[in-house]
């Protein structure tokens, strides 16, 4: 019952406050306890689509920052100016290329909320996971500036401890957090990550 009542109160509470998808209220909890996000960062959030992230970042930085979403699927306009949606697969696109052509040269935060498709096979979704965190991975490596901020979503799996050390290769500090917009019976977690190392 109590998982029905959860999404049944933030899908209604995203369609009150405007929001794409009850996704923003998870990233206003993260963005309040751990401050990711400054005004005036520029931000790549991957796997933006509807676009509910978009929205947040866009008020946080402001329009003195600037918000890039990335999706394989296509994200309606939004009417902010500091938004730039592009229809691109990350796993088969030149981030520094993209980022070049819309003349951002430096990312203060990356944020990914993308879920692979789950089939309930164990193996499978293992597999799925580390395939799309290695793609994202290189696309933080690439991209993000040291100092930078990253969240990423992800599932408790056996992939799980493997992604936990090598963020804090890659980060200061690491920290494992669940939402309370996330639904009581989902396995989705985020890692928060500070001060990507040089």
């Amino acid at each position: 019952m109590s998982r029905f009542v959860v999404k049944d109160t933030y899908f209604k509470k995203a369609k009150q406050d405007g929001f794409r998808a009850r996704s923003a209220y998870k990233l206003k909890e993260i963005q309040e306890k751990y401050r990711i996000v400054q005004k005036g960062n520029r931000v790549l959030d991957l796997g933006c689509a509807p676009g509910s992230f978009l929205q947040v970042i866009s008020d946080i930085v402001g329009d003195q920052g600037a918000v890039i979403g990335i999706d394989i699927l296509p994200v309606p306009q939004l009417p902010q100016k500091n938004i730039i949606a592009i229809m691109a697969d990350i796993r088969d696109t030149d981030i520094k290329t993209l980022l070049e052509g819309i003349s951002i040269d430096r990312l203060d935060v990356i944020t990914c909320d993308i879920a692979p498709n789950l089939s309930g096979i164990r193996e499978a979704d293992d597999k799925n996971i580390a395939e799309l965190y290695h793609a994202v991975q290189e696309v933080v490596k690439k991209a993000l500036k040291p100092g930078g901020n990253f969240l990423i979503k992800s599932f408790f799996s056996d992939n799980f401890k493997d992604i936990d050390s090598q963020l804090k290769t890659l980060f200061r500090k690491v920290t494992v957090f669940k939402p309370a917009a996330s639904r009581t019976v989902s396995s989705e977690i985020y890692f928060v990550c500070h001060g990507k190392r040089s």
